[in-house]
C-alpha cells in the first residue's frame, strides 16, 4: 500500500501535533484518507517524519515522530528561466522539482513578455510554492526547489558563484553539453520564448557559461526545460539520486 506524502513545512523537532496547510488538508480529504493512516509529512527543506493522522475535521491533524533530515544532495542545479508568457511556468516548475532543481531563478530578458507587478509576484510565487510542493510529493523528494522572484538576468549572472559551470541551451545552438562528474554546481539558462539576442548570449558566455545545443528541432519552453536538466543529469551521472 502506497503511503501518501504530505507537505508540512514546520515540522516539530521533538514530534508532536502537525496541523496541515491548506493544500495538503485538500489533499488528504480528496483521497479520503481516513484517522490512523500512516503517512509521511516532509518539510521542503531535506527532512521527512513518519506520522498518522489524529483528525480530519475543520483542521486537518498529524501525529509526526520527529523529523530525520536526509542526506545532502550534491551537484546543486539552479534553473535559470526567463519568464514565460501563461501556465508555461507551472509546467517548467513541476518538471523542475522531479529532475532535482535545486533553485529556480525566474529571469527577465530583452524578449521576455510577462512582467509582475507586486501584487502578481507574491499571488505567483505563492502558487509556484504549492506546485513544488505537490510534484516533490509525487516524485518523493524530501526537500523542493526555492522559486525567486524575477530578477533582470543580469543580477542572476552576478550570484552565480565562480566554482560554478554554467550552460545556455539555446534553440539553434550547436555546442554540446560537457560537465564532469565532479562538478558541484550547474547553473543552466534557457528561454525565452523569443530567445535570447545575441548580446545577451555573449554576456553568458562572458560569464563562463558554454552554449549547448538541445537537438536539431525547436523545442517549445515546457519541453526544453526537461530536455536540458535530463541531458545535464546525464552528464553528471546517472540522474543523480533524488534524496
Amino acid at each position: 500500500m502506497t503511503i501518501r506524502r504530505l507537505y508540512a513545512p514546520c515540522l516539530p523537532d521533538e514530534g508532536g501535533a502537525v496541523v496541515l496547510g491548506e493544500a495538503s488538508s485538500r489533499h488528504v480529504r480528496v483521497l479520503r484518507l481516513r484517522v490512523g493512516e500512516a503517512v509521511v509529512l516532509f518539510d521542503g527543506e531535506g527532512r521527512a517524519a513518519p506520522a498518522r493522522l489524529e483528525s480530519v475535521t475543520d483542521d486537518v491533524v498529524c501525529l509526526a515522530e520527529p523529523p530525520v533530515a536526509t542526506a545532502t544532495r550534491r551537484p546543486r542545479i539552479v534553473l535559470m528561466l526567463a519568464v514565460p508568457k501563461g501556465s508555461k511556468l507551472d509546467d517548467c516548475v513541476r518538471a523542475a522539482t522531479e529532475l532535482g532543481v535545486d533553485e529556480v531563478a525566474l529571469m527577465q530578458t530583452e524578449r521576455t513578455v510577462p512582467r509582475w507587478d507586486s501584487e502578481r509576484t507574491r499571488t505567483r510565487l505563492d502558487r509556484l510554492t504549492r506546485i513544488a510542493s505537490e510534484a516533490a510529493a509525487q516524485c518523493e523528494r524530501d526537500d523542493m526547489p526555492i522559486v525567486h522572484a524575477p530578477r533582470p538576468f543580469r543580477a542572476w549572472l552576478e550570484e552565480m558563484p565562480a566554482s560554478a559551470k554554467g550552460v545556455l541551451f539555446g534553440a539553434r545552438a550547436e555546442g554540446a553539453v560537457t560537465l564532469e562528474r565532479t562538478t558541484e554546481e550547474v547553473w543552466c539558462a534557457l528561454g525565452p520564448e523569443g530567445g535570447f539576442t545575441e548580446e545577451e548570449i555573449l554576456l553568458f558566455e562572458r560569464s563562463g557559461f558554454s552554449v549547448a545545443s538541445l537537438g536539431t528541432r525547436v523545442l517549445r519552453l515546457e519541453t526544453a526545460v526537461p530536455a536540458a536538466l535530463a541531458i545535464v543529469a546525464d552528464r553528471l551521472g546517472d540522474f543523480r539520486q533524488a534524496r
